[in-house]
């Protein structure tokens, strides 16, 4: 018998393989002399036997490839059908096409192949089900039967996964474009064989590889038909990016209490346009006529850089049906961030809006309450090793005053270097240390508030001599009032100083020849360092700097009535408001002088420091010896006080006829008030101090040497550190006039037994006399016993698992790169299942006391852990107790459950504060875990200012 067999194996190896060819890409075995060498059905038996068929078991360009197969059990072949039986773990390849079952019949004749699975005959149960896969997508199912021509096919029972969701259908058809028409279909995110949930359809077609059309269709609840549905459907199944997936975003409802009326707002399409970028498109619309537009992108290219993109535009009415006022508001915010690449870098951070866009339209509390908005564009460039440049854009805008600034910054700095130091020296010389560097920077800017002597300005510490404006009728109302405050509606809304912004005409003339130029520079000198003895370090040190203008300001006090000759040969009167009492009193008249005009400042220091090691040594027990090392430093310093009006860089100006100081201003004694103001810029009114005294600080670290517990252990000994850091700092100023030393401060940190504690203070070395009308009282420049000033301490300690901080990683292929990334970026706002639990607490204690008055003391306990009940359940505690206030801190409770394909969270906070109450609210959501279903969800929420709404 086995001759038998290995002769029909021969004949059978010798006919497949002397095919002959008759086309070009297709070859044909010989039919007829197989025909004579075995009988109609033969059975051969193998472990496993695999076969390449040429084409040629059809006609001529029938087939485009060659179909292998193979089975473990036995193949069975009828050649004069042209059928072939494959029994066991079958499996056929055709090209891109993969069919595995337990059983699969190949009909040459019709190109088909026919797969299903077995019934084993112990257990009744069908096993090695058809699995087709075609490109990336499989397909589990019943039964199969694929048309290698025409490549339709018939399947039954289908099971497909299409990106987060699953299909199933009880008959299906697919075309030779790989659509897929399924009857009685389920689509749903759940991965068991009976889904918690789906959706229901009597008809789905499946397009390409691109959605999912059905037609009417409902949900089912653990397989209970719902009364929820639609006539029809759209489902995008597109393969996940790394940027998401092709979407419709769902709006959110509700009703605007500004009087726009109800809303559909933020809802649209997303587009991800390729792995590089998306755009997120959006819109708002209102019941009484208002609507916006949203256009969001974000961009990244890995390893180079990442950003986003937004533009916002929206045309709002009032809702009033008489006298409807209607306005526009835009919105632009563009980042962009760089990746450490090269010698070179680009940054954006671009927010620029109109003036009531923030007021009207903002979402958040943090957008609302915002007046300011801050906008950058950066480049810079390394030349070398030593050169570095840098150019910048810069925009400020302020929403209530209207006032907006930008400004163009440049800057060229040379790192330091040693001029002196030869390149190919042996040895080092003292002057070799000597460090030469240049640091240059400058900006022009141009901006909107432009008169220096109008009511803008009048936020200074001084009365400006301003200009009378015809729509100012109460000079004593707010300056700048904020339109969302109900109480100063009525009030001035005049903008004294501040012109419209525009880019023609003749506000741009006035905001040009108001343009500012300042140049700045600085010379940082190293000198070279010196060695007192052996172990002294002594450095001294200098810097220059200084700053060039395109303008300075000369001031004048005039008197009610009062009139002087400015630089510009012009004669300025001083005519206050009829009812300005303030102005009563005189007013400092600004005079702007068109001149390249400098400043400069320099300063010395030197510095001395070392180090010093005392260590005691013992010879029983675990320890064998403490280490400590104590670093005293003491250095000093002088620089001028360039506030002096004998520089010429600040001016020494009468600001008021009330007051009791004395200047000789002249040659003549006045009495008022004065202050020193900036001849470059009136906002500056510093009164300096030439600063030159001793700064003395002495750090300390404690540390044990001790044997290890284990004979087994790397090492033998083990450094532990006692005391991190204990430091003592204070400095002497020998110009001020009084209270030449600085108040003791202190410091400690260190770490016992996992346990982080840290201490801080300040002693304060001056009497206080009891003043009868304060609680502080004065404090007098005499020195006592230091009290204590100010005080703070803090412990805390995490208790948790070794593994609970690790970086995570992902067992799953399909999971990107960059999600685990950022779980690990943010790691505590996320449910690690794998962690137990954790608990970490801490306690802060801090007291100031100045003078005379009452201590305030902050004394507190916080806590926050989480437990995993069970595999399904997680729990989150925050929570604290304030024992100056006696009551309980902010207290949050968080309940996760894992549902399966479906997460259900509960969030409730009972208490904000002792101090502010109660103020307690709740939230409730079960939603679908999978992204395409996100909006699927019931969600409940109740805070301490609504009534809740779902």
């Amino acid at each position: 018998m086995s001759i038998v067999i290995s002769l029909l194996l021969g004949l059978l190896s010798v006919n497949y393989t002397s095919a002959q060819r008759v086309a070009s890409g297709t070859f044909a075995p010989n039919i007829k002399n197989t025909q004579q060498a075995i009988s109609k059905r033969d059975t051969i038996k193998a472990d496993s036997i695999t076969k390449a068929v040429p084409d040629s078991l059809k006609k001529n360009n029938d087939l485009q490839t060659t179909v292998v197969y193979s089975a473990k059990d036995s193949t069975i072949m009828d050649t004069k059908n042209q059928v072939v039986f494959l029994y066991g773990e079958a499996k056929v390849t055709y090209g891109d096409v993969v069919l595995e079952a337990d059983y699969i019949k190949l009909n040459w004749d019709k190109n088909e192949v026919f797969a299903s699975g077995t019934k084993d005959s112990l257990t009744n149960k069908v096993k090695g089900k058809p699995v087709f896969k075609q490109g990336a997508e499989p397909y589990d199912a019943d039964e199969i039967k694929y048309n290698f021509k025409s490549r339709k096919a018939i399947i039954k029972g289908l099971i497909t996964k299409q990106g987060d969701a699953y299909v199933q259908g009880v008959s299906v058809k697919k075309d030779n474009e790989d659509n897929l028409y399924i009857r009685n279909a389920v689509y749903t995110t759940c991965n068991l064989a009976h889904p918690h949930y789906n959706i229901r359809a009597s008809k789905i077609k499946m397009v390409g590889k691109k959605e999912i059309v059905s037609g009417p269709f409902h949900f089912e609840l653990n397989e209970l038909p719902l009364p929820i549905g639609l006539p029809f459907g759209f489902f995008p199944y597109k393969p996940p990016q790394e940027n998401g997936t092709s979407g419709i975003i769902m709006p959110n409802y509700g009703e605007e209490p500004l009087g726009r009326g109800f809303f559909l707002r933020e809802g649209g399409y997303y587009f991800a346009i390729n792995e590089n970028i998306g755009l997120r498109l959006t819109g708002e619309l209102y019941s009484k006529g208002s609507f916006g537009i949203t256009a969001n992108s974000q961009y990244i290219k890995r390893y180079r850089y990442g950003g986003s993109f937004n533009l916002t535009f929206r045309e709002s009415n009032n809702g009033l049906e008489v006298g409807r006022e209607y306005r526009n508001d835009f919105g632009i915010q563009w980042s962009h961030s760089p990746q450490s690449r090269g010698n070179s870098s680009f940054s954006a951070s671009v927010n620029a809006q109109s003036n009531s866009n923030a007021q009207f339209n903002s979402l958040t509390s943090s957008n609302y309450i915002s007046t300011a908005l801050n906008s950058s564009i950066q480049y810079s460039k390394n030349f070398g090793q030593n050169i570095r440049t840098s150019v910048s854009l810069q925009a400020d805008q302020n929403t209530i005053t209207k006032a907006v600034n930008v400004n163009n910054n440049f800057s060229f700095g040379l790192n330091q270097f040693q001029p002196f130091k030869k390149k190919n020296a042996v040895t080092e010389k003292f002057w070799d240390g000597f460090r030469f560097g240049l640091d240059f920077n400058g900006s022009i800017g141009i901006t909107n508030q432009v008169a220096l002597n109008n009511r803008a300005y009048n936020s200074l510490p001084y009365n400006v001599n301003r200009q009378k404006d015809t729509t100012d009728t109460d000079p004593t109302k707010p300056l700048i009032v904020d339109p969302r405050v109900a109480a100063n509606q009525t009030a001035n809304l005049a903008r004294d100083g501040v012109i419209p912004f525009e880019l023609s005409g003749e506000n741009w003339r006035t905001i040009k020849e108001n343009a500012n130029f300042k140049m700045a520079y600085s010379i940082p000198l190293s000198l070279p360092n010196i060695k007192i003895g052996k172990y002294i370090n002594l450095t001294p040190g200098m810097s220059l700097s200084g700053n060039v203008y395109k303008r300075k300001y000369n001031y004048k006090f005039l008197k009610p009535g009062e009139s002087y000759v400015n630089s510009k040969n012009q004669t300025v009167t001083f005519k206050p408001y009829a009812n300005d009492t303030l102005a009563q009193n005189g007013v400092v008249d600004i005079d702007t002088v068109s001149s390249p005009s400098a400043d400069y400042q320099y300063s010395f220091s030197m510095s001395m420091n070392t180090r010093l090691y005392g260590t005691m040594n013992f010879n029983k027990g675990r320890l064998k010896g403490i280490r400590h090392i104590m670093t005293p430093s003491l250095s000093m310093n002088y620089t001028p006080d360039f506030t002096d009006p004998k520089f010429g860089f600040y001016q020494e100006v009468q600001v008021s006829t009330k007051g009791t100081e004395v200047r000789t201003i002249n040659g003549q004694q006045v009495t008022g008030s004065f202050r020193r103001i900036s001849s470059f810029d009136p906002r500056q009114t510093n009164y300096g101090v030439q600063s030159g005294g001793i700064n003395f600080s002495l750090s300390n670290t404690l540390e044990a040497k001790v044997r290890a517990k284990s004979d087994t252990a790397q090492k033998e000994f083990e450094k532990v550190t006692l005391i991190d850091n204990f430091a003592l700092s204070t400095s002497y100023n020998f110009f001020v006039e009084q209270f030449k030393l600085a108040p003791i401060s202190f410091s400690a940190a260190s770490r016992v037994k996992k346990f982080d504690i840290n201490l801080n203070g300040t002693f304060d070395p001056y009497k206080y006399k009891d003043d009868g009308s304060s609680l502080v009282g004065t404090r007098l420049d005499e020195y006592t016993a230091p009290s204590l000033a100010n005080l703070g301490f803090s412990i805390g300690k995490s208790f948790q698992p070794g593994k609970a901080q690790q970086p995570k990683k992902s067992n799953n292929s399909d999971i990107p790169e960059d999600q685990v990334k950022q779980v690990n970026r943010n790691i505590n706002d996320y449910v690690d299942w794998s962690v137990p639990w954790t608990f970490q607490f801490s306690y802060q204690y801090n007291y100031s006391k100045l003078g005379f008055a009452p201590a305030v003391i902050v004394s507190a306990a916080t806590f926050n852990g989480s437990l995993k009940l069970t595999e399904k359940w997680d729990l989150k505690v925050q929570s604290g107790y304030d024992f100056v206030n006696k009551g309980i801190s902010l207290t949050n409770i968080q309940i996760h459950r894992d549902l399966h394909c479906w997460e259900a969270a509960f969030n409730w906070t009972p208490a904000a504060s002792p101090y502010y109450g109660r103020a307690s609210s709740y939230s409730f959501e079960i939603r679908v875990k999978s992204a395409l279903l996100q909006e699927l969800k019931l969600s409940r929420r109740r805070t301490f200012y609504d009534r809740g709404g779902f």
